[in-house]
């Protein structure tokens, strides 16, 4: 899988999903990413999402303390769309970075 523009003018090979969701979680809740990935019909699947606080819906926060958590599934706040979607993450073929969050600590 590669991640780029995560680091500015620099391709990172990575082998661990672990890794990768982490990472990848971590970046979201800050900014919005454009990720390229494979949907379950084979099509190619280009989207704007996030994590961010304060983009994401306000019932969000008491709905993921039930939920247990697929480590082979992301779910992240369409920007486009406006609304969840989610992927697998051995199917995702790129990051790229779209937009810092411009402001203070959330």
């Amino acid at each position: 899988m590669t991640i780029e523009d995560v680091i500015p003018s620099e391709e990172l090979e990575v082998k661990d999903d672990e890794f990768i969701r982490s990472e990848l979680q971590t970046q979201l809740r800050g900014e919005i990413l454009e990720v390229t990935f494979r949907k379950v019909n084979g099509d190619k699947r280009i989207m704007n999402c996030t994590l961010m606080e304060d983009v994401l819906p306000s019932s969000t926060s008491e709905k993921k303390a039930d939920k247990k958590v697929n480590e082979d599934i992301l779910s992240v706040w369409d920007i486009d769309a406006k609304g969840w979607r989610s992927f697998r993450m051995n199917t995702v073929s790129r990051v790229r970075q779209i937009m810092a969050h411009g402001g203070g600590n959330a």
